[in-house]
């Protein structure tokens, strides 16, 4: 009924499909990645990186640098207070206020930290998919072939 050298083809083909996809996946995931490194590195944020590494010119650029900086600038956003709620004490926000001021800016820097983690670990993800991908890939080319071979 089904000619097995064609199945072998066809899943063959799949495979190369897979590595296709799976490469632009990685390529997606590299240039998006390298984006937001450089993005944070041009800030040169170096909340959190000891003293020696700040005068090697280390700035925070990972993952785990825009994370521990976040969690830095949160500890100092409640030290001025614990929510925003609480630091507006039922009034609204007034941009002449230097305390206010101060948490608003805290608040946008903490934001951003947590903005960089979350899409570099987005990229980290694509990379990691793409990856699997190829794999998968390689493997269906792989059992395509030796289908094919020993098919009848």
């Amino acid at each position: 009924m089904f000619n097995i050298k064609i199945i072998g083809i066809i899943i063959a083909l799949l495979g190369l499909v897979g590595l296709g996809v799976g490469g632009a996946f990685v390529g997606v995931g590299l240039v998006r990645n390298n984006q937001v490194v450089e993005g944070i590195r041009a800030e040169k944020i170096t909340l959190g990186i000891d003293a020696a590494e700040v005068a090697k010119g280390e700035v925070v650029d990972t993952i785990t640098e825009a994370e521990k900086a976040a969690e830095i600038l949160t500890a100092h956003r409640r030290n001025i207070a614990a929510t925003y709620g609480e630091l507006l004490a039922g009034n609204k926000f007034d941009a002449t206020n230097p305390t206010q001021l101060t948490y608003a800016q805290a608040l946008n820097l903490q934001n951003n930290m947590y903005t960089a983690v979350a899409a570099m670990g987005l990229a980290q993800s694509i990379i990691a998919n793409g990856a699997f991908m190829i794999a998968t890939g390689a493997g269906l080319i792989f059992a395509g072939f030796a289908i094919r071979k020993t098919g009848k």
